[in-house]
């Protein structure tokens, strides 16, 4: 009876030997598993994760003191001049005076300027055009005041008259900037 209890004894002993600690090879080959999992996402993904997020660009990209935004340069003015004197000093930059494009762009810019600079739009005929002859989009916003030069406020666009100073935003498009 004794010797029959030691053979199932040493039985289970050598059964017991490198391969008896389930657990601890369940978790090496998780180890191995997750490292494989890794290697292949580091591998594969890498190179889609950089065609869908654009590479920032270089810091050159804007003229010296010039702010970038959504492909455009910008510049806030310290000083104050009237509208046509405005974009002469846009001009000499190889800019204009701010054309907005969009609603992104307008509360973006209403968030950083400061004492209502003016901006690239102006009256012709009764009707708002910006600088680069295309007539105000009347969904982007309404123009408050009687005046015929416009600038930018808090609360949207307002116009006044082209002879008062005001300091001014002007904006490069990027392809131009170069």
């Amino acid at each position: 009876m004794g010797s029959g209890a030691e053979r199932g004894g040493s039985a289970g002993r050598g059964t017991k030997g490198l391969f008896s600690n389930i657990w601890l090879w369940r978790a090496v080959a998780g180890v191995l598993t997750a490292a494989v999992i890794l290697i292949s996402c580091i591998q594969f993904v890498k190179p889609s994760v950089a065609k869908a997020f654009p590479v920032c660009p270089p810091l050159e990209l804007c003229p010296p003191g010039w702010l970038y935004f959504q492909r455009k340069c910008y510049f806030l003015s310290e000083s104050e001049a009237a509208w046509n004197s405005s974009q002469s000093q846009c001009s000499s930059h190889n800019a204009s005076l701010l054309v907005i494009e969009n609603h992104q762009e307008l509360r973006f810019m209403m968030k950083i300027t400061k004492q209502d600079p003016w901006i690239g739009l102006h009256k012709r005929n009764e009707e708002f055009f910006w600088v680069n002859g295309k007539a105000l989009d009347n969904d982007l916003f309404e123009v408050k005041g009687s005046g015929s030069c416009a600038y930018l406020e808090s609360r949207g666009v307002s116009a006044s008259g082209c002879s008062l100073t005001r300091k001014w935003v002007c904006s490069l498009n990027i392809n131009s900037a170069r």
